[in-house]
């Protein structure tokens, strides 16, 4: 039997801080801040449950080591983990708690998840206690993130309130119109920026529309994390401030929402994610779905969607996946809409530059972006593309007039 030395102190405490409703993990971590000694999850939890400090073991108490030099080599990674290697002494037991393990490293399991671990056992002969038993230790962490949707999704929306927009029919407005929106990369491009553009903008949508569609055609937001800047592949960018980033995508979204609202009697925001933003965009559409109920707002996760304007059949991909043959894949997802439609267009962005294409009498639609250059596309020399904006004006079966902002 293996038996721990706590104090009469300690376990008091660990009583205490148990009736102050503390869970076993963060037990472990506060006797470890106060005490700096590593008390094993499951054997607080032990304590707390039975008074037992103790479990059964068929073999010896192994004695505490003090003549090895304990050395701990910290490697922070491209993607965001770090990989942290030590050698220690631990029960077999202690191996198995990720929590222990994480503390003996030096992370705090309230703030780290390990990725991998792995614990290799050896014996060494100690000066002072003979035959011990060690562990090489090796883990990758990465800082803990909230899994949970739900739970997150009620966070982002629990503040927001809907916002009533006096919205009126008028049988008058019979063409339509489709905004894309497409490569903004806020916090790269601010709202300073574009300021001109968005008021043209908005010019237009007053002239009235029977339905306005906005196309959010991925990599609105520069980064898809907060606290650092990179894609969602993990790829790492030049920093830029995030939360200024998506204060700025939210002003700029109301002011053309509100305005298409205002002067449109149907208003429908499609979207796909981007290959930088392809998760925080959908966390945005659905503050934009709670944010403008009197819209026909989409909220998805996929790569591409379609819809039906009049007898136009419109599908939107970001234009970073499914390159090779877009048009058969429209044609097989969405046979019937494609049967009804006199005319098929594929919008998509992701290049930075605008290029129009008909193909077999499918138009493809490559948007430009408004954004500035940032400084990777300055020293790949990618700075000749036109920074536009657009809007495209349809009737019931085609094309009929096209704004660049």
């Amino acid at each position: 039997m293996i038996r721990l030395n706590w104090t009469d102190e300690q376990k008091n405490r660990i009583i205490e801080l148990s009736k102050q409703g503390l869970s076993s993990p963060k037990v472990a971590q506060q006797m470890f801040d106060e005490y700096g000694i590593n008390f094993s999850r499951r054997t607080v939890a032990r304590f707390i449950a039975t008074g037992q400090t103790s479990s059964q073991y068929k073999r010896k108490p192994k004695p505490k080591v003090k003549d090895v030099q304990r050395g701990t080599e910290i490697v922070i990674n491209k993607d965001g983990s770090t990989t942290s290697s030590t050698t220690m002494q631990m029960t077999e037991e202690q191996a198995k708690d990720p929590d222990f393990v994480l503390r003996a490293h030096g992370f705090n399991p309230d703030d780290w998840d390990i990725v991998s671990a792995r614990n290799n056992f050896w014996q060494q002969n100690s000066v002072e206690n003979g035959l011990i038993d060690l562990y090489q230790s090796k883990i990758t962490v990465k800082p803990k993130v909230d899994k949970d949707i739900k739970r997150a999704v009620e966070i982002l929306t629990r503040d927001i309130k809907p916002l009533k927009v006096k919205h009126s029919l008028d049988s008058s407005r019979k063409r339509n119109l489709v905004i894309p929106i497409t490569d903004n990369h806020w916090g790269i491009t601010h709202l300073s920026d574009v300021q001109g553009k968005l008021s043209e903008l908005l010019d237009i949508i007053k002239q009235g529309y029977g339905t306005i569609v906005i196309e959010m055609i991925g990599d609105m937001l520069h980064s898809d994390k907060i606290n650092s800047t990179e894609t969602v592949s993990g790829t790492i960018l030049e920093d830029v401030d995030m939360p200024k980033a998506i204060d700025e995508a939210m002003q700029f979204t109301e002011a053309i929402v509100v305005t298409a609202l205002e002067n449109a009697n149907t208003v429908m925001i499609k979207s796909v994610g981007g290959n930088h933003d392809f998760d925080i965009s959908y966390m945005f559409m659905i503050w934009i779905k709670e944010r403008f109920k009197q819209a026909q707002v989409d909220v998805n996760n996929r790569y591409r969607t379609a819809y039906l304007l009049g007898h136009v059949l419109i599908s939107i991909q970001h234009g970073n996946v499914n390159k090779k043959n877009p048009a058969q894949i429209l044609a097989n997802e969405c046979r019937h809409l494609w049967g009804i439609a006199t005319t098929t267009e594929i919008h998509s962005g992701h290049l930075h530059f605008d290029k129009t294409e008909d193909q077999n009498g499918v138009v493809f639609r490559q948007f430009s972006t408004p954004k500035p250059s940032d400084d990777w596309e300055t020293m790949n020399g990618f700075v000749g593309a036109n920074k536009l904006m657009y809007a495209l004006e349809y009737n019931d079966d085609r094309l009929k007039v096209e704004h660049f902002i």
